[in-house]
């Protein structure tokens, strides 16, 4: 059941991610949205900086989905009691997840802390933010959970392997 209900916050975060960019790259297209000038054409930085920023959130898609999707894999192997070979470029992918994810935990104890003294601070005017936020900090706690399992399995296969 663990294999199955962990890496559920994770999927949903990398379908809004999807979802997300889709609507960006379709936003980005649509030039008739703004107000264009009296001869008709386009002006060229509106359309320069909405590739730009595209640009920038399919940079952003492809670091934190490649950290969450290494944090899939990390949630398999030590559910399996395995270890999973971390390198360079899955440390780095995980780093992002924590930087990407981490600061929810802050912004969900504040949150919390005011709700409890009565002070509305939470919005649910629109489900799939507020879903997403709730899963911001699950992902957090789950990439530090299974680095800690992961750390165990490494230094428990270190302490029973015989020494040369």
């Amino acid at each position: 059941m663990n294999r199955l209900l962990t890496p559920l916050p994770i999927w949903l975060v990398l379908a809004d991610m999807a979802y997300t960019f889709v609507i960006n790259i379709l936003q980005s297209f649509n030039l008739s949205q703004s107000q264009l000038p009296k001869d008709g054409l386009p002006v060229s930085p509106d359309i320069a900086f909405s590739g730009l920023q595209v640009a920038a959130n399919g940079g952003m898609v492809l670091i934190i989905g490649f950290g969450l999707w290494t944090l899939l894999k990390l949630n398999r192997s030590v559910l399996q009691q395995q270890i999973l070979p971390i390198g360079v470029f899955r440390t780095l992918g995980l780093v992002a997840v924590l930087a990407f994810s981490i600061p929810s935990l802050w912004q969900w104890a504040w949150a919390l802390i005011k709700l409890a003294g009565v002070h509305n601070t939470i919005a649910f005017g629109s489900p799939r933010y507020l879903i997403i936020a709730i899963c911001q900090p699950l992902v957090a706690c789950l990439c530090l959970y299974r680095l800690t399992g992961w750390y165990r399995l490494h230094k428990h296969t270190a302490a029973t392997t015989p020494a040369e």
